[in-house]
Formats: structure tokens, C-alpha cells, sequence
């Protein structure tokens, strides 16, 4: 049985209703994206005779078992296969729609120990180190004009705080403590379901950044003849000053990037922060806490690794303590 593209998709749409509450923006867009892939795919293996039928509903463990097959085969535009944590998030999803069409073949077949399914598998989360976030602070301190000031504080609580992209951006002033070198995250990720507002420390690196923006955004708002803003970071757009959007974040972002000559995330900009406290001998609970994870296993998994030459130095040192003198006997020797 074929169902018809109006029929698929109306009933995906009335599924990501359901679950519109429980999941952010852009997880909903991302599994949009990925249903339409998954469609397409069942559509085109039908029309092969591969499949028996598109309607979610009656889907088969022989279906999806040629959805998989299909999945490992399947390659990009690159000419490159799909990664395993894209192939386990189509079965998610597809689990999941199927679930919502009372059809539970999928949770069957993963009670089948013989049936193999992709699994998503942590990644490397890019870092920079110290020095490297150092130089593009060097370099944005000749960086002119309210955008320059912007981009310096935006680097420094990146790096310095572990703040998320929207969380600075949407911060404000009244969030900033200098009394105490904190700032509290009245708009975490996933605000709307679970997370609620905390404080996330300012480091000294960036204290001094903090203390010359606020005297260059005085000026800014001054400039306008404004004397208040609700936004930390704020933007006079025709006459009224609110807070950036994403999109204009993200070009003063490019902007730092250029005039430092060194590209980078904001994400990247986090990740280091996890990475240099760990460096620094923080414990991962401390850099947990820091970053408002709820487990230490997020942090540990994708943020705060430790790096293998850390690691190695670390686990000299500590035969170094419990074995004084043969540490440098072995070196010796070599």
C-alpha cells in the first residue's frame, strides 16, 4: 500500500504537534528535515518493489530492515555515507512517529539482539586552547567602534563564563552582578520544558572586558540620547534600543573572526571553557556545575575531555607522589 505525500504528511504534522511542547525549535526543524528524507526514501523504495508500503501504520520489520540497508548504502552529496549519529537519529525519529501510529515493529526488532542498529557515537567537540583564545582577544582590542566592544565582550564571556549563544545574547544588565562575578542565565537552553534560570561565574580573564564594555555601551546608549536598556548587549534600532537578533549576533561574530584573521564558534568558544578548567586540575563536577549540565557524563562526553597529553602528565604525576624517586630512575634508564 502506497499512502499519498498529503497523507504522510499530515499525519507527521498532526505527531510533531503532539510533541511540539517537549522539544526545542530546532530539534522540531531538524526532525522535519529528517522525516522528509525518510518519506522520500520509502516512496523511492516502494516504487523499487523494496518496501510494502509507505503508511506508517503498517510498516513491517522487512521494511525497515531495507530502510536500514538503505541508510548504510545512502550517500551524500559529498560522496560520503551517512554518519552513524544521522542514521540513529532517522530511527528516532521514524520510532517515534510509529509509536505515535500505534506500531511498535521498531521497538520489536531492537528486543532482537541479532538486529543491528546504527548507534550514535560521541564526537570530538572542537576546542581552541588558551593561548589561541588569548590571540583573538589581542587581536580584537584594535578592533574600532561600538562592534569592536561588542566582539571583545562577546569572546571574553564565551570563553570565560561558558555562557550559551542565545544565553548572552539575551541577557540583562540587571543579570550581571560585579559584586560577585556572576551573571545569572535568565533564558537557559530549554526554558520553556525543564531548565530554569542559574548563575554562571565570570572568570578574571575576562573581568576587565566586562568592566570596559559596560563603559563603552554608557557611551553607545548615550549617543542616542537613551540612558536605559533592559538588554546587557544592547542594539538601537531606529531610535529604540532592544537586543540583537540571532542573525545580527552572528555577523559581529564573522566580523571578529575576520579582523583576527581565526575562525571559530560560539559553541567552540564554550567548549573551551570546559576544556581549559579541566586543564587548569578543575574537578568535572565543578565544570559541570559550571556549565549547568545535569549530569557530569554530558560534560565528560562532549565538553571537558581531558586530553591525552594532559591525561599522561597527570597520571605521571600521580606515580611521581606514591613512588618518589623511581619516576626519574625509568627516565633515566631510557
Amino acid at each position: 500500500m502506497v499512502m499519498g505525500r498529503d497523507s504522510w504528511v499530515s499525519r507527521q504534522q498532526a505527531y510533531l504537534k503532539a510533541i511540539r511542547s517537549y522539544y526545542a525549535p530546532k530539534t522540531l526543524q531538524a526532525m522535519e528535515r529528517g522525516f522528509r528524507t525518510i518519506h522520500r526514501a520509502l516512496l523511492d523504495l516502494r516504487k523499487e518493489g523494496k518496501v510494502s508500503t509507505t503508511d506508517p501504520r503498517r510498516l513491517t520489520k522487512d521494511d525497515i530492515a531495507v530502510f536500514l540497508e538503505w541508510m548504510r548504502a545512502r550517500r551524500t552529496r559529498l560522496g560520503i555515507g551517512l554518519s552513524h549519529g544521522t542514521q540513529a537519529n532517522y530511527i528516532d525519529y521514524l520510532n517515534g512517529f510509529l509509536r505515535f501510529e500505534h506500531n511498535g515493529v521498531i521497538d520489536q526488532m531492537r528486543k532482537m539482539h541479532y538486529v543491528r542498529f546504527p548507534q550514535k557515537v560521541s564526537t570530538e567537540v572542537r576546542v581552541l586552547p588558551e593561548s589561541q583564545v588569548e590571540e583573538i582577544r589581542s587581536k580584537l582590542r584594535t578592533m574600532p567602534g561600538y562592534e569592536g566592544a561588542v566582539a571583545r565582550f562577546m569572546v571574553a564571556m564565551y570563553a570565560y563564563s561558558g555562557l550559551r549563544r542565545s544565553e548572552l545574547r539575551r541577557a540583562r544588565l540587571e543579570d550581571l552582578s560585579m559584586d560577585t562575578w556572576r551573571i545569572v542565565v535568565a533564558h537557559p537552553k530549554g526554558e520553556s520544558n525543564w531548565a530554569v534560570s542559574a548563575p554562571a561565574q565570570i572568570l578574571p580573564p575576562a573581568r576587565d572586558t566586562v568592566a570596559d564594555f559596560l563603559k563603552g555601551r554608557e557611551r553607545y546608549l548615550a549617543d542616542f540620547g537613551i540612558t536605559l536598556s533592559e538588554a546587557l548587549v544592547p542594539k538601537v534600532t531606529e531610535g529604540v534600543a532592544g537586543y540583537w537578533t540571532d542573525g545580527m549576533w552572528g555577523k559581529i561574530k564573522a566580523k571578529a573572526e575576520k579582523w583576527s584573521g581565526i575562525k571559530f564558534r560560539i559553541q567552540t568558544l564554550r567548549a573551551s571553557f570546559g576544556q581549559m578548567c579541566i586543564d587548569w586540575g578543575c574537578r568535572p563536577d565543578a565544570v559541570s556545575r559550571a556549565l549547568r549540565h545535569k549530569t557530569t557524563r554530558t560534560t565528560e562526553l562532549y565538553y571537558a575531555r581531558i586530553r591525552a597529553d594532559h591525561a599522561f602528565r597527570l597520571l605521571e604525576q600521580g606515580y611521581d607522589s606514591t613512588h618518589p624517586g623511581q619516576g626519574s630512575a625509568v627516565a633515566a634508564n631510557k
